[in-house]
């Protein structure tokens, strides 16, 4: 635009040079006013350039902010989903371990648990005393007066003194041992009877007492149908 202007001062020197005719005067008005308006087209062209500016800056704002929204949103939907999906892995899981539950409960037709607390296992022994042989003896009688076949599963346990790996290795003992005298005195089959030893992992009492470490040194027998 002000290249304008001096293009235009320029034509009215040289108009003036030509013709004669124009006053210096009259050519500096001429010059200042075609000077003004080319200025106020310049100011309004400045003006637009900053107004549109404006505008582009709101609205690329309006638009991180949509985009922020929309990311927020579709972060909401993403966990809303992960929610849901987990929440139906647990039910099923649930549903799963409940029917478990109920098919084992209806196979077990009952148990019997010999313990040190009823003078049987000693501390650090998985020997069967007296005591324990003859509730095995009540066992086997529980047993054959079934209408039905039976699975006998032994669970070995002990208290938590000593290393876990001991106690593990304790235990399995006392539940084997169970499994011999019932085979060796009873001629039940070995293969309907299994052991399996939980060491110190499942306790039924506190072990920071006498009396409850003696509790935990035992062995379930569970008659299964």
């Amino acid at each position: 635009m002000r290249t304008q202007s001096l293009i235009v001062l320029a034509a009215a020197l040289a108009l003036a040079g030509s013709t004669g005719c124009a006053t210096k005067g009259y050519v500096t008005r001429a010059v200042d006013e075609r000077t003004r308006e080319v200025d106020e087209r310049v100011t309004q062209v400045e003006r637009a350039v900053e107004d549109a500016a404006l505008a582009t800056g709101r609205n690329a704002a309006h638009i991180r902010e949509v985009d922020q929204t929309a990311t927020s949103a579709h972060e909401t939907a993403n966990a809303a989903a992960t929610a849901a999906r987990l929440a139906q892995v647990t039910a099923n899981e649930t549903r799963v371990v409940s029917d478990e539950l109920e098919a084992e409960a209806k196979r077990l037709l009952f148990e019997v648990t010999v313990a040190e607390d009823h003078g049987h296992f000693r501390f650090d022994d998985a020997a069967l005393p007296d005591p324990v042989s003859a509730r095995l003896d009540e066992l086997v009688d529980r047993v054959r007066a079934l209408d039905r076949p039976a699975h006998l599963e032994i669970e070995g346990h002990a208290d938590a003194t000593g290393s876990a790996d001991y106690n593990a290795h304790l235990a399995l003992q006392r539940a084997e041992a169970v499994r011999r005298y019932l085979h060796e005195q009873h001629r039940l089959p070995l293969h309907k009877i299994s052991v399996i030893s939980y060491g110190e992992e499942k306790p039924i009492a506190p072990n920071d007492t006498m009396d409850g470490r003696a509790m935990n040194r035992r062995v379930v027998v569970r008659v299964l149908g």
